[in-house]
């Protein structure tokens, strides 16, 4: 199966087509930055390593090692598409948003997302491939 993401992000529908692990100073509870991954994904084919953060539809944020997270393990950013402006987003964790990290290789982690978020019409699954930018 390919990697991919799919849903909708404020009832607007998305598909991944970019999806980079990206160091970011973010932490959280427990968590320091150097511990957490922050796997950014685009919904645009042209986002790169070098592009604004600001550009990529969701990051998901959840600890550097395998097994399956949720609650207070978890944090999901998600940009508002109807927000050119990149402003206006939701940054949430529950128990409905689980993410699962499979893998961790040199170059890569991969692994599984799964969130719900029905009070804003936020529901988005799939598998991905998350290329460390370096």
């Amino acid at each position: 199966m390919p990697p991919v993401i799919t849903g909708k992000l404020y009832g607007s529908s998305f598909t991944a087509k970019v999806i980079q692990e990206r160091y970011t100073k973010f932490g959280m509870n427990n968590y320091r930055p150097e511990d957490l991954f922050s796997i950014y994904i685009a919904g645009d084919g042209s986002k790169t390593c070098s592009s604004p953060l600001s550009d990529f539809s969701i990051r998901l944020t959840v600890p550097k090692k395998t097994g399956t997270f949720s609650g207070n393990d978890t944090y999901i950013l998600v940009n508002d598409p109807g927000d050119p402006s990149g402003q206006n987003g939701s940054l949430f964790s529950s128990e409905q948003t689980i993410i699962t990290i499979s893998s961790i290789t040199g170059d890569k982690v991969i692994g599984q997302v799964n969130v719900k978020w029905p009070e804003q019409n936020i529901d988005f699954k799939g598998h991905f491939d998350a290329y460390y930018c370096k």
